[in-house]
C-alpha cells in the first residue's frame, strides 16, 4: 500500500514537474509517460536499497558494540582496559628514571648511591670514602607495575605487583660478588627487586606494600630516593584491615612481618642472621587517619618483638620495641601546603630512618634498646601548574641509657658503625613538568651527623632527576 501511494505521489510529481506539450501526439505522450515511470521505478528501487542499507548499518553497529564489549573497553581501574572475554581490568604503568649525583663533601658511594646520612665519612678521616667531587649516573630506580581489578560476590577485588631495579646486591656484573656498585663497570645490570605485591578486597589487604606505621601521604617530596631521616620508610608483607567512617575517619589495624634486627656487638656492627634472630609473633600496628578542609591528621602505634634464640641454649632472650607516630598536613596559601611528621620510640630501629634500634649484651644475655625521636618538616610551593618547589628539614636524636653504655663497652660507639647521637638533613628542590608525563628535578642536599663519642661528619651534594611516567 505504501509503495502504491509512493508511486502515485512520484507520478503526480513527475507529471507536474514535466508537463506534456499540447501539440504532442498520443504516441509521444505515452512514450514520455513510460520514460517517467521507468525513472520512478529506478527511484523506488534505490529507495528500497537505501532502506535495506540503513538496516544493515544498524545491525552492523550492534555487532560492533558487542565486539567492542567483548574485546577492548575501559576497565574498572583508572587508565585500565578490560581483558577480552573476562570482567578483569588491567593497567600497566611504570617510570623510566635517570639520576645524576654530584658530591661536594662526604662521598657516600661506598654505602648507597642515595643519601645514607648515618654512614657519612667523619671529618678528619682518611681514605677513599672521604673523597670529594665524585659524580655518577644511574637508572636503577626505574620501575614497572601491573594493577588489576575484577568483580566478585564480595565486592571488587584488586591486585598490584610492582618492582624496580634498585637491588644494590647486584655486585660484580650483577653476580652478587664484590661491592654493590662494581656492576657499573660493565652493563649496569642491576637485579629486579619487589616493591609491592598485594590483594585487596573490601576493607582487607593481603600482601606487601608500604608499612601501616608509615605515613606516605605526608612524607615530603624529595628528589633524593632515600628521603629525609627521622621518619619511617618501610615496605613489608602484612594483613591489614581498614574500617572507614564518613565522620570519624579511617581506623586501621595490621599484622606485619616481624624481623628481629639486633646488633651483635662484635665490633663489626652487623645484625644477627636468621636462625638466631627469631621473632615468634607478627608486628602489630594501629593507625587512625582523617581528612579535614584545612588538611589532615594521622596517628599510629607499633609494637614488635625482638628475639634471639640460637637453639643451643646459649642465646635466648627477647624484648619488645614500641613506637608512636603523629603526622599531618596543613593547607596554606593557594595550592601550597605544610607537612610534619613526629616519630619516637624505643627499640624500633627499622621503623625509623637512621636508627639501629637494639643490641645484644653478651655479658648479661640481654637485649638493650635504643630510644630516639625524629622530626620531619616539609613545605611545598607551587609556582604554576607545571613548576613546584619543596623545602625539607629532618632531624633525629638518640637519647642516652643502656644502649649508649652497651655501644661504648662493645667498642662500636664510633661513627664507622653508623651509630649516632644526632642526625640533621636539609633538602631544597625544584621540579618542573614540561609535559604531563615528564618530571625534571634538581635538589641540593646537606647533612650532618654526630656519633656517640662526639665525632662529626658532613655531606653536601646535588641530585638531578629526569623521569618519564608511563600511566
Amino acid at each position: 500500500m505504501k509503495a502504491k501511494k509512493l508511486v502515485v505521489a512520484l507520478l503526480a510529481a513527475g507529471i507536474g514537474a514535466a508537463p506534456v506539450a499540447y501539440a504532442a501526439s498520443d504516441a509521444e505522450r505515452i512514450a514520455q509517460l513510460e520514460q517517467q515511470l521507468k525513472i520512478m521505478q529506478e527511484q523506488i528501487e534505490a529507495l528500497k536499497k537505501s532502506t535495506a542499507s540503513t538496516k544493515d548499518v544498524a545491525e552492523l553497529r550492534d555487532q560492533m558494540a558487542v565486539s567492542v564489549k567483548e574485546n577492548v573497553v575501559v576497565g574498572d581501574v583508572p587508565g585500565s582496559f578490560r581483558i577480552p572475554g573476562t570482567e578483569s581490568s588491567v593497567r600497566v604503568y611504570g617510570i623510566a628514571e635517570l639520576n645524576y649525583v654530584k658530591e661536594f663533601k662526604g662521598d657516600n658511594t661506598a654505602n648507597d648511591y642515595s643519601t645514607a646520612l648515618p654512614y657519612v665519612p667523619l671529618n678528619g678521616t682518611s681514605g677513599l670514602r672521604n673523597r670529594t667531587g665524585e659524580s655518577y649516573l644511574h637508572a636503577r630506580t626505574s620501575r614497572i607495575g601491573i594493577e588489576g581489578a575484577m568483580p566478585s560476590p564480595y565486592g571488587q577485588l584488586g591486585v598490584k605487583i610492582e618492582g624496580d631495579f634498585n637491588n644494590n646486591r647486584g655486585g660484580y656484573n650483577g653476580s652478587g660478588l664484590g661491592a654493590p656498585d662494581t656492576a657499573a663497570g660493565w652493563t649496569n645490570g642491576y637485579q629486579f627487586r619487589l616493591r609491592h605485591a598485594y590483594l585487596t578486597g573490601g576493607p582487607w589487604l593481603f600482601g606487601q606494600t608500604w608499612g601501616t606505621f608509615m605515613d606516605i601521604d605526608n612524607t615530603p617530596e624529595t628528589v633524593d630516593f632515600n628521603g629525609p631521616n627521622g621518619n619511617t620508610t618501610i615496605r613489608q608483607p602484612m594483613i591489614r584491615y581498614t574500617y572507614t567512617t564518613p565522620q570519624y575517619g579511617n581506623f586501621v589495624a595490621a599484622l606485619e612481618n616481624s624481623t628481629s634486627y639486633v646488633l651483635d656487638g662484635s665490633g663489626a656492627g652487623t645484625g644477627y642472621p636468621p636462625g638466631v634472630a627469631s621473632a615468634t609473633v607478627p608486628d602489630l600496628v594501629l593507625r587512625w587517619d582523617r581528612s579535614f578542609t584545612w588538611g589532615g591528621l594521622s596517628f599510629a602505634a607499633v609494637s614488635h618483638e625482638l628475639k634471639l634464640n640460637d637453639g643451643a641454649g646459649t642465646i635466648d632472650t627477647s624484648r619488645r620495641g614500641l613506637g608512636l607516630r603523629a603526622s599531618g598536613k596543613l593547607n596554606t596559601v593557594g595550592d601550597d601546603f605544610f607537612n610534619w611528621i613526629i616519630t619516637g620510640g624505643k627499640g624500633i630501629g627499622r621503623y625509623m630512618n637512621g636508627m639501629e634500634g637494639a643490641g645484644y649484651d653478651t655479658v648479661t644475655n640481654h637485649i638493650v634498646l635504643e630510644k630516639a625521636i625524629g622530626l620531619t618538616l616539609g613545605y611545598q610551593h607551587k609556582f604554576s601548574d607545571t613548576l613546584r618547589a619543596n623545602i625539607v628539614w629532618a632531624g633525629l636524636k638518640s637519647s642516652g641509657g643502656e644502649y649508649h653504655d652497651w655501644a661504648a663497652t662493645s667498642g662500636i660507639a664510633g661513627g664507622q658503625w653508623g651509630i649516632n647521637r644526632k642526625l640533621s638533613q636539609f633538602h631544597i628542590n625544584a621540579i618542573w613538568n614540561p609535559v604531563k608525563t615528564v618530571d625534571l628535578g634538581i635538589e641540593y642536599i646537606w647533612g650532618k651527623r654526630e656519633t656517640l663519642v662526639g665525632e662529626k661528619g658532613d655531606m653536601s651534594r646535588i641530585n638531578f632527576l629526569a623521569r618519564y611516567n608511563l600511566n
